[in-house]
C-alpha cells in the first residue's frame, strides 16, 4: 500500500496537484482470479502452487481549504434609529 501512495504522490505532481493536500477518500481491495502454477518436487511429484492476488483501488482528493467569512459592519437584522 505504501508503494501505491508513493505512486499517487508522483501522479499528483504530474497533474499539477498539491501532494501535501491529498487525502484518501476511498480505498477498496477486491479478490482477483487465482493463478494456478506448479511446484515441482522430488521423485517426479508435482504440488499445486496457488497465489492469491488482489486488486487495490484507491481514490485521493485534495482537501478543501476553509474560507473565512468576511465581517460586515451592519447586520440585516438590526434596526437603525
Amino acid at each position: 500500500v505504501l508503494d501505491l501512495l508513493r505512486n499517487a504522490e508522483s501522479n499528483a505532481d504530474v497533474k499539477g496537484l498539491n501532494p501535501e493536500a491529498l487525502e484518501v477518500t476511498h480505498i477498496q481491495v477486491n479478490r482477483a482470479p487465482k493463478q494456478r502454477r506448479r511446484s515441482y518436487r522430488a521423485h517426479g511429484r508435482i504440488n499445486p502452487y496457488m497465489s492469491s492476488p488482489s486488486h487495490i483501488e484507491m481514490i485521493l482528493t485534495e482537501k478543501d481549504v476553509p474560507v473565512a467569512r468576511p465581517k460586515s459592519k451592519a447586520s440585516k437584522n438590526t434596526i437603525a434609529n
